[in-house]
């Protein structure tokens, strides 16, 4: 606003100059100025994200690039080692005047924690398993995921879940809406630790009818992914279900499918959260990932009898096995 209030200045000067009328002239810069105090003003984002491996690194810097896409922000980034103490963190908030702060990664509550008594935070580039934090996470919008399955399988009514209340019950109850829109009923079983995660996964097995019942893998760590994956691979693969998730990994073992983030659109998501912490109804839970890209196992799809259109192939940015 200062830098368009001096240029409004020699804008006035210029056109005295020209011989206009010094009323005539006023009006038009005072026309500029009201136009100038009633556009949105820059959102200063402090985007903070632990020091880690290349791959990490370069994850995190094409979020915070994505950021920068985002209308009325100024983005700055900050990578944080084990040396670096909250003062330290704060004085360089305080230096950029930061007014709301995106955490990437899983940076120490001992940081976070006493950042966000001054300034809004939330949280990106995580699963955020936990109700009560803000922010964008890894997993992936049910309404996409339900869409898809419904778009490969439509003979699929029921969707089987095992998660953890506490942690992505908030995931949870955006997947129950978003099977209610797919005509699809999602039977979703809480367990509190990773041994009755096992003997939900195991009655589920039992009970899913081949060809009409998909399960679906969440980031929830109440699953105990390495010991349950190649159980449900190989049972998905003898009584014809659908095993879908948020990890492309997943596919590259046999599952049918998985949507993940696009990074650089969660950066912008990211920034459009940031801007909402400052307004009257800031986030106060995660939300999914809505920017997706996808992943599909052609070996699975053919034994389940799927045929892909060109326009679903063009769909997926990863294929498994690899062509």
């Amino acid at each position: 606003m200062r830098t368009f209030s001096r240029v409004c200045i020699r804008l006035f000067s210029s056109l005295l100059q020209a011989g206009l009328g010094r009323k005539i002239v006023r009006l038009a810069v005072l026309s500029l100025l009201l136009i100038a105090s009633s556009a949105p003003a820059e959102t200063r984002i402090g985007v903070l994200y632990p020091e880690s491996t290349p791959a990490f690194q370069k994850l995190y810097q094409t979020i915070t690039s994505g950021m920068g896409q985002a209308t009325d922000v100024r983005v700055q980034s900050r990578v944080v080692s084990e040396k670096d103490s909250v003062d330290k963190v704060k004085s360089w908030l305080e230096s950029g005047q930061c007014q709301v702060v995106i955490s990437l990664g899983n940076l120490p509550a001992a940081l976070t924690g006493p950042l966000s008594a001054d300034l809004p935070l939330i949280y990106g580039a995580g699963a955020l398993n936990d109700n009560n934090i803000p922010g964008v996470s890894l997993s992936s919008s049910p309404g996409k995921l339900f869409n898809l399955l419904k778009q490969l399988k439509p003979d699929v009514e029921r969707v089987y879940v095992v998660y953890r209340p506490q942690a992505t019950g908030w995931l949870l109850s955006a997947g129950k809406a978003a099977a209610r829109d797919q005509g699809l009923e999602l039977i979703a079983t809480p367990s509190d630790d990773i041994q009755q995660a096992g003997a939900a996964f195991a009655r589920i097995l039992q009970q899913a009818r081949p060809g009409k019942d998909a399960i679906w893998m969440t980031l929830d760590p109440v699953v105990p992914h390495n010991q349950m994956l190649p159980v449900l691979l190989r049972e998905a693969w003898d009584k014809q279900l659908v095993l879908f998730s948020n990890n492309p990994l997943d596919v590259s073992k046999g599952a049918l499918f998985a949507l993940y983030p696009d990074y650089t659109a969660m950066g912008r998501q990211l920034a459009e959260r940031a801007k909402k912490q400052l307004g009257r109804n800031p986030l106060s839970s995660p939300e999914a990932s809505e920017h997706l890209n996808g992943a599909l196992n052609t070996r699975t799809a053919s034994h389940l009898g799927i045929v892909l259109t060109n326009q679903q192939q063009q769909s997926f940015q990863q294929f498994y096995p690899e062509r």
